[in-house]
């Protein structure tokens, strides 16, 4: 694993970058700016900037370069500290963009002050993390604080860690990721549940996120012997130790899936449910799932071909042949 302060290639949406810790003394750490995408980062004693602090967005889009303040009058923070990136509230972007430079607590020799993070929106002087992600964020981080910056601040010494997982090409994760992230949750987490768990959809608001036919779905997967989870309706805590006890893992492509591919036990089996017309997005479930050492993974669609579903309304979730599903899941052992 490299350690040098040379510069690097540009990062590509396509391909991890190889896993480094680049220790940055006196470094500039500007927080999310206004205006495109969400430019933020971290510059060097001599300008120059750093391009492992970008982050991986969605749709294959990079964090901009922010505009370089002056020195003169920033708060100083002493100190060591890690760059922890753009943090963010939504549980799925929360996953893909604020935790993948946390492999780096299994790589260092001295404790660390805290874990610097810059809010979403820019100029959110009163931001605080998420209670919600503490449990998970703990696990990972050896339980360094996160801090949250809202305006410049140069860090007397800073570890910027090469990101190790996110978005599309990056959902795989690097070994020294996967190396981190399993053992950590299985250390803090006990297995404990019911062994067969559907990831139902059907109490999220917004119809966007809505699954067609999943009431349907629902009595189908209850009638098999499977537990009706609702992830949001549980703390992080319990939804981790669902997916270590889970023996069989159904569920429709979404944000709790990245959670489970992190959890669950390597002999499992995941059935994942396509429920959008997002071929490359919904691949990545089952990208992840395998990488993380799950071998048993079904990628299950239903859909009714865009070309054959007529006129809908907007924002109506995409079709489905609840038969052609029934016969699926049976098919490949999940009924």
């Amino acid at each position: 694993m490299s350690t040098s302060s040379k510069p690097v290639a540009p990062l590509t949406p396509l391909q991890l970058p190889e896993p480094r810790i680049e220790r940055v003394r006196n470094a500039l750490v500007v927080p999310v700016q206004k205006g495109g995408r969400l430019p933020n980062g971290v510059f060097r004693s001599n300008g120059t900037f750093c391009e492992h602090s970008r982050t991986l967005l969605s749709q294959n889009r990079f964090t901009d370069i922010p505009d370089r303040p002056d020195r003169r009058g920033v708060m100083r923070i002493s100190g060591r500290h890690v760059f922890g990136g753009v943090m963010r509230d939504h549980f799925g972007h929360f996953l893909l963009e604020s935790l993948g430079r946390l492999w780096v607590f299994d790589h260092l020799d001295d404790p660390v002050d805290g874990v610097l993070f810059s809010p979403r929106r820019s100029g959110e002087r009163l931001a605080r993390f998420n209670p919600k992600y503490e449990s998970l964020f703990d696990a990972m981080a050896d339980e360094a604080a996160p801090l949250m910056i809202n305006a410049p601040v140069v860090v007397e010494e800073l570890l910027l860690p090469s990101p190790g997982f996110g978005h599309q090409g990056w959902i795989t994760g690097t070994p020294q990721f996967r190396a981190a992230v399993q053992p950590r949750l299985a250390t803090a987490f006990p297995a404990k549940g019911g062994p067969d768990i559907y990831l139902s959809r059907t109490r999220l608001a917004g119809v966007e996120k809505a699954v067609d036919k999943e009431q349907r779905i629902e009595r189908l997967m209850a009638r098999a012997g499977y537990e009706i989870f609702h992830p949001q309706d549980h703390d992080i805590s319990t939804q981790i130790a669902q997916y270590r006890a889970a023996r069989r893992v159904v569920g429709p492509d979404g944000s709790a899936l990245h959670l489970a591919a992190w959890a669950v036990r390597p002999n499992a089996k995941v059935a994942v449910i396509q429920r959008r017309h997002r071929e490359k997005t919904v691949q990545s479930f089952v990208n992840q799932f395998e990488a993380f050492g799950v071998a048993d993974v079904r990628l299950l669609n239903p859909l009714v071909a865009k070309n054959q579903q007529g006129m809908k309304e907007a924002g109506e979730p995409a079709p489905l042949y609840f038969r052609l599903l029934s016969r699926q899941l049976q098919e490949n052992g999940f009924l």
